[in-house]
């Protein structure tokens, strides 16, 4: 019986290892649809799928034109929409200061600017020659905005200069710029795309009758005509504004 014990050990060993039952099973990958492998890609040179909520903020800097004064806009943009694609639809607000040109550090007034915009990709280089998980886009933008402009009496001690009246205003918008978008290619919940935005904005609006201005002295004005080159492009108020802006996608 002592001789048979290993003989009766090996018999079993062999049982069990030789059953196909305890082969392992070839490597599962994730299930489709898995809400937390959704966006991974394994290869970083991978087509780029860009679609999800968006978020942006950023800076925009640039000047009013058919204003009775000269004033450089300097102001922060947020915008929040989707992508679907090439193509993005934004809501977007803007805040901005009114300084004097030949004078930074006067301010005239201030400005609120809200509208939708939508966004599409013209051109599209990948990660082949951008590099690894990003891309680089060339992209157009369109859109139309209300536009408040809201400017300010000079204070006592201050000189007297022209003060327009404020105003409220429907703008058509286009622009166009670069972008350079970056893939996480294991995000871990948000977000899974990062983008940065550089781009020129112009808005367009008529003119819808001949504006007045004040000139302030202490805490009186008298209404005066401002001076206005004569041009064609008097039809229109005008401002260009350039834009630099991080956006985020999940």
């Amino acid at each position: 019986m002592r001789n048979l014990r290993p003989v009766l050990f090996a018999i079993v060993c062999l049982a069990i290892t030789g059953r196909g039952v305890s082969r392992a099973d070839p490597a599962q990958g994730e299930p489709e649809g898995d809400p937390e492998r959704r966006d991974w890609v394994d290869n970083p040179y991978a087509p780029h799928v860009t679609v999800g909520s968006t978020v942006r903020l950023g800076t925009a800097v640039g000047f009013l034109y058919g204003e009775p004064v000269d004033a450089l806009a300097i102001g922060m943009t947020t915008a929040i929409g989707h992508r679907w694609g090439r193509l993005a639809i934004e809501a977007e607000a803007a805040a901005f200061s009114l300084e004097a040109r030949a004078e930074s550090d006067r301010t005239l007034g201030n400005a609120e600017r809200l509208g939708p915009i939508a966004r599409f990709d013209v051109i599209r280089i990948g990660s082949d020659h951008v590099g690894p998980n990003s891309m680089l886009a060339v992209y157009v933008e369109g859109g139309a905005a209300v536009t408040w402009n809201h400017w300010y009496h000079p204070r006592a001690t201050e000189a007297p200069r022209l003060v327009p009246d404020d105003t409220r205003r429907v703008e058509a918008q286009t622009g166009f710029g670069i972008e350079i978008d970056h893939r996480l290619q294991e995000p871990i919940g948000f977000p899974h795309r990062i983008g940065w935005f550089l781009g020129w904005r112009i808005a367009l609006s008529p003119v819808s009758g001949p504006d007045t201005a004040c000139r302030a002295v202490d805490t009186s004005c008298r209404t005066v005509s401002p001076q206005m080159p004569s041009s064609s492009l008097n039809v229109v108020e005008r401002s260009m504004v350039f834009q630099s802006s991080l956006s985020v996608t999940w």
